[in-house]
C-alpha cells in the first residue's frame, strides 16, 4: 500500500489522474445490489478497479456485471464483515434502510450498520471510506418530512456520519439530493459544503462518479459534501469543486 501511495503522489505531481494508478485495487461496494450500488459498480469497473459487491443475499443479487466478485455479508450482523473486507483497499457504502420498521430500519442500518461497517473497515486497514448519506443528514426534528415518514432517517444517518468522522479512517461523506435514474456525465453538478441547504435532485450514476473520484482525490479527504444536478454547469465542472470545500 505504501508503494501505491508513492505512485499516486507521483502521478498527481505529473498531472495524471490518481485513479489511473489505483486501477487494479479492490473496492468493496456495500449495498451493491441496490439502485445506487449497481451504476456505481459499472463506473468503478470501467475505471479499472476490481469490484467486490457486498450483498445480503447472493441468490437475490442478480447479474452485477462480468468480473465482479460477489460476497454475502450484512451490516446488521457484524460477524460477517471481516471476511467480506479481507484484501480490499477501499470501501464505498451505499447502504440504506429499506423500511421505517425493524429489522432493516434507519437505526439498525444507517446508524448501527454503518458503525459496524466502519469499525470492520478500520480493523481491515481500509485506506479510504466513502459513505453515501443524504442532504439533511443529522436533522433531529421529528416534523421533518423524511423523519416523520421513515423512522427518523436523517437523524440516524447523521449519527452514522459522526461515527465515521470520529473513527480515524480517511473518509469522504457524500450527501446527494433526491435520487433519480439516468446516464452519468450528461448534466452539470453543484458540489457544496455538506451543511448547505441545497434542494434538488441528482442521478444515482452521477453520485457514483463523485464517489469513485473521492477514492483517490486528495481534495476529497476528510470532507462532507452536498450534491445536486445543475443544468447551468458544464458536466465535468464539478471536478474543480473539491478545493472550495473545507475539511470537517
Amino acid at each position: 500500500m505504501r508503494v501505491l501511495k508513492t505512485v499516486i503522489a507521483f502521478a498527481t505531481a505529473m498531472g495524471l489522474t490518481a485513479s489511473a494508478y489505483a486501477a487494479g485495487e479492490t473496492v468493496l461496494v456495500a449495498g451493491a445490489s441496490g439502485k445506487s450500488g449497481k451504476p456505481l459498480i459499472k463506473i468503478l469497473a470501467d475505471q479499472g478497479y476490481k469490484v467486490r459487491a457486498m450483498v445480503r443475499d447472493k441468490a437475490k443479487a442478480g447479474d452485477l456485471g462480468a468480473g465482479v466478485e460477489v460476497v454475502q455479508a450484512d451490516v446488521t450482523d457484524a460477524s460477517t464483515l471481516a471476511a467480506a473486507l479481507k484484501g480490499a483497499t477501499f470501501v464505498i457504502s451505499t447502504i440504506g434502510a429499506t423500511s421505517p420498521a425493524p429489522p432493516n430500519n434507519p437505526e439498525n442500518v444507517d446508524f448501527k450498520g454503518v458503525v459496524s461497517l466502519v469499525d470492520a473497515a478500520k480493523a481491515a486497514g481500509i485506506r479510504h471510506f466513502v459513505l453515501m448519506s443524504s442532504i439533511g443528514a443529522g436533522d433531529p426534528k421529528p416534523e421533518t418530512m423524511l423523519n416523520k415518514v421513515f423512522g427518523m432517517v436523517l437523524l440516524w444517518k447523521g449519527k452514522g456520519e459522526d461515527h465515521l468522522r470520529q473513527s480515524g479512517l480517511s473518509y469522504t461523506i457524500v450527501r446527494p439530493g433526491g435520487l433519480t435514474d439516468c446516464d452519468p456525465g450528461k448534466v452539470g453538478l453543484k458540489i457544496a459544503a455538506g451543511n448547505e441547504p441545497l434542494q434538488g435532485r441528482i442521478c444515482r450514476s452521477d453520485t457514483g462518479l463523485i464517489m469513485a473520484d473521492a477514492l483517490t482525490n486528495r481534495g476529497a479527504k476528510g470532507k462532507t459534501i452536498a450534491i445536486i444536478s445543475d443544468d447551468k454547469a458544464a458536466p465535468a465542472a464539478w471536478k474543480g469543486g473539491w478545493a472550495a470545500i473545507k475539511k470537517d
